[in-house]
């Protein structure tokens, strides 16, 4: 229960704010006057500039002296609650209970006045919840915490007075801050209240409006006034923020240049709110750097940030930060903690230091929302949910269970730890899964979600055990890499049946390039039907970046390929096109579409030679045939044929051309190839050889001009059996320099 304040000018103990104006005849009051409310805002700022507790000490005696003889001046007792105020934010926490006396005392005597509220809901704050976890609890859930009783002060400031500025603002950002027992609807109600009084144009009401509309989902109302307090105030950093954060979650473009002009503007007020939505996701040593940065410096740094995971992801700029605030947005309204005491058990190896939201709102920041997800109800079984997200570098699988509070679900390695810690370790003791059916059904419940589990249900005892270790890694590590990175993949309606080779060889008058080529079955292509023929339409994008972060290059093209006939089922649709890139070495991620279909490839490593030297340089291997019908014909002239399925008949020679660079003219070199089959298979293949070099051929050659010496060479695969095979191309010269590259590719009869 609330303690009453006392008050110390009358030495007075008061009721219970509860029920203060049942059992209290309200006297006859009038509005405060502008001339009162004037004299207070001056008298506090006067009270904001001292920190000397000595001279608030002697400034309270005498007040209190006159409080003696004017005991039912209202105004006497707001000096005094104000000046309480000053004390407790000087260090001295009891004063809060002074102040929230004073206030008291004061809304008795003029209960229409909203400053003795405003002041109260300050007071309220200001003495805060019990420090014991158990009773802030049950202060939370009975509507007792400090939050809802100032919440409730200050929507009183507001009802007497639709148009004090002051509770408006209080009572909006007391309600925006509530976790439980929320009064965002009090104070919107105050807000549109206040629309038809002279302080609906203030730029903090429209603020206050603009965050509560926005909260409680009416992202339109919430637009309208925070585009009414830009037009007031363009330059305003924190309007700009608050309103590019409303434009982002309804999908609006020209959010960006206002999220950055305020970053580039920002004051100490509206970067600790820039700060806050981006420590969910910077590191803490990008963190560090942001601090010390300042305006153009901060804007590039953050804006270098969002960048990259725009490229990696071969998203369009700016849509990542976008996305960001998307989940920040579903992160606060599904995933927020009531209580910021959190206590771990021993199973929970993942420990996160954040207040705001549970642990699933850590992974739905960095991940969003997971590719699967399940849970398990039964009695005796604590809540529990599984969220599983499909990626080309490896599967994420993350568990979290709630135990000691329903809403704070936590991380754990493994199914198992939802049982509890003792059935987690009988499970890696080799402990069989029929002894438990609580374990068999929750094992069941995920049985889609991964192969992992399947094997688990089919596994004897003996076999148990090591999956069950298998799973617990698999787990781990999907922590490790879920809480210290972050993705946003694209998504596709379903995956396209594809190939797409990228191949770092070729150069022109600009400088080096990659050939990327792709090929695409008639059975996942739907032609388009047109006066011509049919068309197939065909995006593709790719991202190169330096293995710095920062970008080389981008593509993001549409193609469309008109043809007389459907492209029958078991025939290829074939492309090719050239990027250009500098010498380097580089990552390149690639993503082909059509049709609501795509395939994403991996994140892959290029090495671009330079075509002027001064090393020597190998291009990649180009291997092709003349049955698939794809060639490029180089500036030198050189044709060359590029296959991007990778597979060969025996019959039809393989087409390879390369590059040689970095070598002064007339400069000998030494050209070797061979062909091997990969090394592996049966235990006699290892022991009789196995992996050794099926065709082996070379020949020496000389550097013609400056720049670079195509090569182009058919070699015969009737001698292959059928199966997978490597060619390398080692380049040698007398002087010592050696350069390898190798290509995989597949033989058929």
């Amino acid at each position: 229960m609330t303690l009453p304040f006392r008050c110390r000018s009358q030495q007075y103990w008061s009721i219970s704010l509860l029920c203060l104006f049942a059992l209290v005849p309200v006297r006859a009051a009038r509005a405060q006057s502008a001339a009162q409310r004037a004299e207070i805002a001056t008298f506090r700022d006067s009270l904001n500039g001292v920190r000397d507790t000595f001279s608030l000490k002697s400034l309270e005696k005498r007040l209190i002296t006159v409080a003696k003889v004017q005991r039912d001046s209202a105004m006497i007792h707001i000096r005094l609650g104000f000046l309480s105020l000053r004390m407790g934010d000087l260090g001295g926490h009891g004063h809060y209970d002074d102040a929230g006396s004073e206030f008291e005392w004061a809304s008795r005597e003029q209960p229409k006045w909203p400053l003795p509220w405003l002041g109260l809901g300050l007071a309220e704050l200001g003495v805060g919840d019990s420090q014991v976890s158990v009773v802030q609890g049950m202060q939370t859930m009975l509507g007792k915490d400090a939050l809802t009783r100032s919440a409730n002060a200050f929507a009183r400031s507001a009802e007497v007075d639709p148009a004090f500025i002051d509770g408006l603002v209080e009572l909006s950002n007391t309600a925006l801050k509530q976790r439980i027992n929320t009064r965002l609807d009090v104070a919107l109600a105050a807000l549109r209240r206040s629309a038809h009084t002279p302080v609906a144009q203030h730029p903090a009401i429209l603020l206050a409006r603009g965050r509560v509309e926005r909260e409680v989902g009416s992202v339109d109302s919430s637009l309208a006034a925070l585009e009414t307090l830009y037009v007031r105030d363009r330059n305003n950093p924190v309007a700009l923020i608050e309103l590019a954060k409303t434009r982002f979650l309804l999908g609006r473009g020209e959010s960006l240049d206002l999220w950055y002009r305020g970053l580039q503007r920002a004051d100490s007020v509206a970067l600790a709110l820039y700060r806050v939505d981006l420590a969910t996701l910077m590191p803490d040593s990008t963190l560090r750097a942001f601090d010390l940065a300042r305006a153009d410096a901060r804007v590039a740094l953050v804006r270098r940030f969002w960048e990259l995971r725009d490229r990696d992801e071969l998203h369009s700029s700016g849509d990542r930060l976008r996305e960001h605030y998307r989940r920040l947005d579903f992160v606060r309204r599904n995933f927020r903690l009531v209580s910021v005491n959190r206590q771990f058990d021993i199973a929970e190896r993942y420990r996160s230091n954040q207040v705001e939201y549970d642990d699933r709102g850590i992974i739905y920041l960095r991940h969003g929302a997971p590719d699967d997800r399940a849970s398990f109800n039964a009695p005796g079984i604590e809540p529990n949910e599984s969220w599983n997200y499909r990626r080309t570098e490896g599967d994420l699988i993350f568990h979290f269970v709630a135990r000691q509070d329903v809403q704070d679900y936590r991380l754990v390695e493994s199914l198992f730890d939802i049982l509890g810690f003792a059935s987690a370790v009988a499970m890696r003791n080799g402990d069989s899964l029929a002894n438990s059916s609580r374990a068999e059904s929750l094992l069941r419940s995920r049985e889609g979600m991964n192969p992992i589990y399947s094997r688990l249900l089919a596994a004897g005892r003996g076999g148990a055990a090591q999956i069950v270790t298998e799973e617990r890694a698999l787990g781990h590590r999907s922590i490790v890499r879920g809480t210290r990175s972050d993705s946003w993949p694209l998504r596709y309606g379903s995956r396209l049946s594809a190939r797409v080779d990228v191949l770092a060889v070729g150069a022109d008058s600009t400088g080096p390039q990659l050939q990327i080529a792709f090929a695409i079955p008639g059975n996942a292509l739907t032609p388009i039907p047109m006066q011509q023929g049919v068309a197939y339409v065909v995006r593709l994008r790719a991202s190169v970046l330096a293995l710095d972060g920062s970008t080389v290059a981008v593509l993001d093209t549409t193609r469309r390929f008109v043809a007389r006939n459907p492209v029958p089922p078991q025939q290829q649709l074939l492309g090719r096109l050239a990027l250009h890139v500098p010498p380097g070495v580089f990552t390149i991620r690639l993503a082909l579409e059509s049709d609501l279909r795509g395939v994403l490839t991996t994140r892959d490593t290029l090495r671009v030679a330079s075509p002027l030297g001064p090393d020597l340089g190998l291009s990649d291997l180009v291997l092709g045939t003349k049955d698939v019908n794809l060639l490029w014909r180089t500036a030198r002239g050189d044709t060359a044929w590029v296959n991007p399925l990778r597979t060969y008949h025996r019959g039809v020679p393989l087409q390879l051309y390369f590059e040689i660079s970095g070598l002064a003219p007339a400069t000998p070199y030494r050209v070797e190839m061979a062909i091997t089959k990969p090394k592996g298979g049966s235990i006699f293949s290892k022991l009789f050889g196995g992996g050794g070099a099926a065709i082996k051929l070379g020949f020496d050659g000389r550097q013609g001009t400056v720049g670079v010496n195509g090569v182009q060479r058919e070699l015969s695969l009737e001698k292959l059996k059928p199966g997978s095979y490597s060619l390398d191309v080692t380049v040698t010269t007398p002087a010592g320099a050696k350069v390898v590259r190798r290509r995989s590719f597949t033989v058929v009869p």
